[in-house]
């Protein structure tokens, strides 16, 4: 991701926005979680932002996959990725 600063999702301004490493959520399988219970499909889309939603070249190896450069906005606290970082065919969510 180039790390160009952008204008934030949420309240439009470019002004409060940072480059930060943000913390995303693991990529989603299909199966059981760790305890041996079937996962839910629906909780697929439950997440802002999953490890698969993130172009490839953007990724750290594992185990740091899932923190990745993004950006933050002080106005609003919030984390986010640039447009550019994310996948044409990703998940949308809510």
């Amino acid at each position: 991701m180039s790390g160009q600063i952008q204008a934030c999702p949420l309240c439009g301004e470019s002004s409060a926005v940072r480059p930060k490493l943000v913390l995303i959520d693991e990529a989603w399988v299909d199966g059981t979680d760790v305890d041996g219970t079937v996962k839910d499909p629906r909780l697929k889309f439950y997440v802002d932002l999953r490890v698969d939603d993130i172009e490839p070249d953007n990724l750290r190896a594992y185990p740091l996959e899932q923190f990745v450069n993004g950006l933050y906005c002080d106005r609003c606290e919030k984390g986010f990725v640039s447009e550019e970082g994310l996948r044409q065919n990703r998940r949308r969510y809510r």
